[in-house]
Order: C-alpha cells, then structure tokens, then sequence
C-alpha cells in the first residue's frame, strides 16, 4: 500500500537568516525603464499600473522603452535584449491574466 504525506503550511517556521540586498546605483533624474509585454492577457495594463505607481512613488516622470511578444512562449530577440540592456536602468518583464 502506498503512503501519503502530507505537508502542512501553517506549523513552526525556522529561523532565517537574512541576507543583505546587493548595492544598487542611484537613479539618474529622469530613469529610463523597460517594459516586456509577455503577449499575456493584462500585461500590457499591469506594466503600466505599475510605471504609474511608481512614478507617484518617486515623484519622478520615467521614459518607457516597450518591447510586446507575441505569447509568453517566445523569447526577446537578441538585439532587442541588447538594447534593453544599453539603454535601460530598469527593466521589468510582466505577466498578465
């Protein structure tokens, strides 16, 4: 007979230790941030959600550079890569649905 275990979510945690986040450069004034639209339902509008609350965050205006796939199964071209990673400070891919 086979046997089931069961894991419970709600027990004693153990301690853990934390880590230090990495250093990160400032912001320049006027940051530019990129977008990966995935190709998923809402991603386009949950990207822009969130540059707007940043942008109230911050009370800082942010450029956007907008790359949109087609679907979620196909990868940014290598160029487009390399110019997000040339122009961008920030860049955020998002998913949708």
């Amino acid at each position: 007979m086979s046997r089931i275990v069961v894991v419970r979510p709600d027990g004693d945690v153990a301690e853990v230790a934390t880590v230090p986040l990495a250093p990160r450069a400032p912001l320049p004034e006027q940051p530019v941030i990129g977008l990966i639209v995935n190709g998923k339902p809402f991603a386009g509008e949950m990207l822009d959600a969130l540059v707007a609350e940043l942008e109230e965050r911050t009370g800082r205006q942010f450029e956007v550079e907008v790359i949109r796939k087609p679907s979620a199964g196909h990868p940014i071209e290598l160029g487009e890569a390399q110019r997000m990673a040339a122009r961008c400070h920030v860049v955020i891919s998002g998913l949708g649905d």
